[in-house]
């Protein structure tokens, strides 16, 4: 289907970006589900817990892809809709080539530490060497699972969608074979699932580093490096890497409040909720995603109608999506577990079942309100109005809930952590809507104040 983002209707433009980023971040969302359903089944609820306990690393590492990669794709989109075309080469190669150096540097230095970052994940002295391996494989193919997505968001943006869906598809499916391979083949434990991760994602990587190899779009590598465009990259990129940070640092948190309060059992049913809810969150986030190409370019070749349009046809389906989706899972939860835990260790634990639904329940409605807010935070940065989404981004990632968690979980218990997060959803909505409010009020949308932060 031929488009020119100048020019085609923008409900056609968002369905060309998001069905393919749908089904790529869905893909891309199996790999831990898979990982958490083959181990649950496999290797008990205990083993689901250990990869809940690590669960804080992932949102860190695509934290680290997202501080350089989301900022640099919307600066090289913004270049591409000037027609300089060097210049969003020369951004998308520095911050490559900067990633991937760094990243194997910092990854390697930290994989004698494991059993000390294992605690302070908040792993028991049960879970200690389950977690420990885990997380010594996940650092050594971290390369991998931090430019799978870095290049997943350059391919995109050089409108190639079909390919960043095909690459996650095949790297999902390398998931699932080395998951069962190795843990159901070769039994070789919890870290045969972890290796099956950083293969998938090593898998995926390549299928989209052949598009920049074989120059199929405007985007590829030069023989050249700047430093300005790795800080511009970071600096426009700080919100939403902010917004992972804060997600690792919440999952931190809630996993050390629920030790504490119902021990490995409780972090069983959140690694469940959080397994599940990755579905939800990369639907939402593929809407953001959607649109920002739209919103970067329109707004970098001066077409402010677009961009409005584009805000106001992105923020209806992000809450219809979040509308939809809890309705789905409502009714379809109790099916959902029972993938990651097998009938045996059910009949061992007969509420197991009935307390992980009714955490879902009250945890996936702060969805509805996370749809809103995600979108507002992706939008806003990427049409570089980088403090309005910083705002809404802290806000919706951390700060209402380190301030309702300790409260809540200390008068309600458990019920209490499950709580905090839709409350902390709903208030972070207030805010997004007094930020959209006061950027309406400024003329973000009326009038082009980019080109002062720009290279």
């Amino acid at each position: 289907m031929a488009v020119d983002l100048k020019t085609t209707p923008i409900p056609r433009l968002f369905f060309y970006y998001f069905i393919p980023l749908a089904f790529s971040m869905i893909s891309l969302s199996t790999y831990s589900m898979i990982d958490g359903m083959f181990v649950g089944n496999k290797l008990g609820k205990d083993a689901l817990a250990a990869i809940g306990v690590c669960w804080p690393i992932f949102p860190t590492l695509i934290a680290y892809e997202l501080l350089f990669g989301l900022g640099a794709a919307s600066i090289a989109s913004y270049f591409l809709g000037k027609d300089h075309i060097k210049r969003a080469r020369l951004v998308f190669s520095s911050v490559f080539y900067f990633v991937a150096i760094s990243i194997v540097v910092i990854s390697w230095t930290l994989v004698p530490f494991t059993d000390h970052i294992a605690k302070m994940l908040g792993s028991s002295n049960l879970l200690l060497p389950m977690v420990s391996i885990y997380l010594k494989v996940i650092l050594m193919g971290a390369v991998f699972m931090v430019l799978h997505p870095l290049a997943d968001v350059f391919v995109v943006n050089d409108k190639r969608p079909i390919l960043a869906m095909v690459a996650m598809l095949v790297g999902s499916l390398t998931n699932v074979l080395f998951n069962y391979l190795l843990l159901y083949v070769f039994e070789v434990g919890i870290h045969g699932s972890a290796i099956a991760t950083v293969l998938g994602h090593a898998v995926g990587f390549f299928v989209l580093f052949s598009h920049f190899l074989l120059k199929k779009g405007q985007l590829y590598f030069v023989r050249r490096f700047n430093w300005a465009s790795v800080i511009s990259s970071a600096k426009s990129g700080v919100p939403q890497s902010v917004s992972e940070f804060s997600a690792a640092v919440v999952m931190l948190l809630f996993n050390w409040m629920i030790m504490h309060t119902a021990g490995e059992r409780g972090v069983s049913i959140y690694a469940i909720i959080m397994y599940n809810g990755i579905v939800f969150w990369t639907t939402l986030l593929s809407i953001g995603q959607g649109i920002q190409p739209i919103a970067s370019f329109s707004y970098g070749a001066g077409r402010l109608d677009r961009v409005r349009a584009a805000f106001s046809f992105g923020l209806k389906v992000a809450l219809c999506a979040g509308v939809g989706l809890y309705i789905v899972f409502y009714f379809f939860d109790s099916y959902l577990i029972r993938f990651y835990v097998d009938k045996t260790r059910l009949l061992e634990d007969f509420s197991f079942l009935a307390d992980t639904k009714s955490a879902m329940d009250i945890y996936y409605f702060g969805h509805i309100f996370l749809g809103v807010n995600l979108f507002s935070a992706i939008f806003f940065q990427s049409i570089q109005r980088t403090k309005s989404s910083f705002l809404i981004t802290i806000c919706e990632t951390i700060v209402f809930v380190v301030l309702l968690l300790p409260i809540l979980s200390y008068f309600y218990g458990l019920k209490g952590i499950w709580v905090a997060y839709p409350l902390s959803q709903f208030l972070a909505l207030i805010v997004a809507v007094f930020v959209v409010r006061y950027e309406r009020q400024r003329g973000t949308f009326h009038k082009n104040t980019l080109e002062k932060n720009m290279l």
